[in-house]
């Protein structure tokens, strides 16, 4: 028996008439690709055409359009045949949106370090259980690349921090599913401001609780990857208790927003 076609409804924009015009326009496309009236590798109208549909300016139009190719939803070609076409988000670009939403949120002092740690264990726990069941040979051997330049004893400071990242994000990748790697992706994204709160690295120790989790991702085992995760989390939490002591405030009272080095420069 033939699988029925579900039919897709056109895509019909409404006119806006608020200060607010190019927001609401992105957010009626951003609608439509939910709903499916518009799916990656449509073109949208020319812009005139919208301007016309939508009951504002070109410019306005324009900004819309911006914003959408901001959050990687919109590629725009030049020449005969280009246009503004939709596509599917990459992770990265998402992740960014949410890390600047993360950002806002600091600068507001309304999270505190205690918080992105807790959330960044829950959700990289269940990370590398499935990077162990899913990883590919590519994952291996980036994240084994990776370790490798961090062992480097030569890196500033913040090349090493930036190999930490690199390693935790292969991580999420490899968990292959999306809906775990963004949160995992933008919660690294915001780990520089965590970082500062740490005292310095112990880099040997570091690099050798990342090689235990990837060992253990490359035996696909989820249970020796979760324990190998835990106890690199419970050194990093250690370190931070050391740090925190200084300001004679307890982790779970530091709004990121109040960070400064305290004796270290990690």
């Amino acid at each position: 028996m033939s699988a029925k076609i579900k039919s897709r409804q056109a895509f019909r924009p409404t006119a806006v008439q608020t200060r607010s015009a190019a927001d609401q326009i992105a957010a009626q496309l951003r609608e439509a690709l939910v709903n499916g009236s518009l799916r990656p590798g449509d073109r949208l109208e020319p812009e005139p055409e919208l301007a016309s549909k939508f009951g504002v300016s070109r410019a306005t139009v324009r900004e819309a359009i911006k914003m959408l190719r901001t959050q990687g939803m919109l590629h725009t070609s030049r020449g005969a045949k280009g246009g503004h076409f939709v596509v599917t988000p990459q992770t990265r670009d998402l992740a960014e949106s949410v890390s600047e939403t993360f950002g806002l949120w600091f600068e507001a002092g309304d999270v505190s370090v205690a918080e992105v740690d807790e959330a960044r264990a829950v959700v990289e726990r269940a990370c590398v259980r499935l990077a162990a069941e899913r990883r590919t040979d590519d994952d291996i051997e980036t994240m084994d690349a990776i370790l490798v330049g961090q062992a480097d004893p030569s890196l500033e400071l913040a090349e090493f921090l930036d190999h930490d990242t690199r390693f935790h994000s292969v991580i999420a990748k490899a968990a292959r599913n999306r809906l775990l790697e963004l949160p995992m992706t933008a919660i690294h994204m915001v780990r520089p401001r965590t970082n500062v709160i740490l005292r310095r690295p112990d880099r040997p120790a570091v690099v050798a609780q990342h090689r235990a989790i990837l060992e253990a991702i490359a035996k696909g085992d989820p249970a020796a990857a979760e324990a190998a995760l835990d106890d690199h989390i419970g050194y990093l939490a250690r370190e931070r208790r050391a740090a925190v002591a200084a300001r004679k405030r307890k982790v779970t009272e530091i709004p990121l927003k109040t960070i400064a080095p305290v004796g270290a420069d990690a």
